[in-house]
């Protein structure tokens, strides 16, 4: 459940890809929780097939910071983390 100030960062389809993340904000001490989302038949596509997505909430303050550290990780992981959440929050 989100608080008043947190927002959705973005959206993951990958379990593997997720541990990454959430493990990058842990080591940066960035707080977050996870929400999981039902994609659309017609978005799923774009988050490679899967019917769920996890969205990874962060309080507001913190959103640049968990932005710029996702960027910065290995392109085989930033590649699959979507900023766009259109359509799903």
């Amino acid at each position: 459940m989100r608080a008043e100030r947190d927002i959705a960062l973005c959206a993951v389809a990958d379990a593997t890809i997720k541990s990454k993340v959430m493990n990058a904000m842990i080591q940066k001490r960035i707080p977050y929780a996870e929400e999981w989302h039902k994609v659309p038949l017609l978005r799923r596509k774009k988050y490679e097939g899967a019917k769920e997505v996890c969205i990874i909430v962060t309080h507001h303050d913190q959103a640049d910071q968990a932005k710029s550290q996702i960027q910065a990780m290995d392109e085989v992981v930033s590649s699959r983390v979507y900023f766009d959440l259109k359509g799903l929050t």
